[in-house]
């Protein structure tokens, strides 16, 4: 893989390469597995223990996950080139462009809470759905029925919405932290990036679905602590297939930037 250039224009590519992307990531992982999942534990935990304080908590949390992405493409980057890994490469986001990057979880939490409100409207109720599943076997068919007849149409327009902002923020950490783009120019890249080539997408969603899927099974959700750094490894893979691997298609494009 080769540096980034040209990243303000995403590339399309086939479909096949969403598995690659993950094949990619795998092979990445094994050069350093141990670093890379105890790291993954150690910012995963961070960012968990800042939504359990009071009042404030989940919004800190938003706020710093594109941090902790932004650390892990940064590892991934050394990898990719044949550096050492070391622990500052994981606090790349925290030493560099910290306040992009957190504008970036400012717009996850921004949009949640809309899409939130949103379905709350239509007539979504949480809480109705979790005393229900609590009663397990006790509910009726015909009260579960009318629950989800009730939700369904909210959790549709939820998705349907949800769909964009995890397209606008998909990208944006490693165009930012790459690229030195600016958030907003970052948000719409990412964008138009997920958009152009959404059968690459689509098949790489499906294999990271699998491989959490089976992660999950193991006990005590130690599987994560491998899935989650290779899922990483996969997305830093993808940014360089779409925004700095240009192959024959290169030459249209020399002398753009991202700024």
């Amino acid at each position: 893989m080769t540096t980034a250039s040209n990243q303000d224009i995403p590339r399309k590519v086939a479909a096949s390469q969403g598995f690659q992307w993950l094949a990619a990531g795998f092979r990445l992982y094994r050069k350093n597995p141990l670093l890379l999942s105890a790291a993954f534990g150690v910012l995963f935990g961070t960012v968990m223990a800042l939504g359990l304080i009071p009042v404030v908590g989940g919004s800190l949390s938003e706020l710093a996950s594109p941090l902790m992405v932004a650390g892990f493409m940064a590892a991934y980057r050394a990898l990719d080139e044949g550096r050492e890994l070391e622990l500052p490469n994981f606090l790349a986001g925290v030493q560099g462009p910290a306040i992009p990057l957190m504008t970036v979880g400012a717009v996850q939490l921004l949009g949640t809470l809309l899409i939130g409100q949103v379905m709350l409207g239509m007539g979504f109720d949480p809480a109705a759905m979790m005393a229900a599943a609590a009663k397990g076997g006790e509910a009726s068919p015909a009260e579960m029925q009318a629950i989800l007849n009730q939700a369904m149409p909210a959790v549709l327009v939820g998705l349907a919405l949800f769909a964009p902002l995890i397209m606008a923020t998909w990208f944006a950490p490693a165009l930012i932290l790459f690229g030195g783009a600016r958030p907003a120019t970052a948000l719409g890249v990412s964008l138009r990036a997920v958009a152009r080539n959404w059968a690459a997408m689509l098949v790489n969603s499906f294999a990271l679905g699998l491989l959490l899927f089976f992660a999950a099974l193991v006990p005590m959700l130690l599987g994560l602590l491998v899935a989650m750094p290779v899922l990483f490894g996969s997305l830093y893979a993808s940014y360089q297939a779409i925004f700095a691997v240009w192959a024959d298609d290169a030459a249209p494009y020399a002398g753009d930037s991202l700024a």
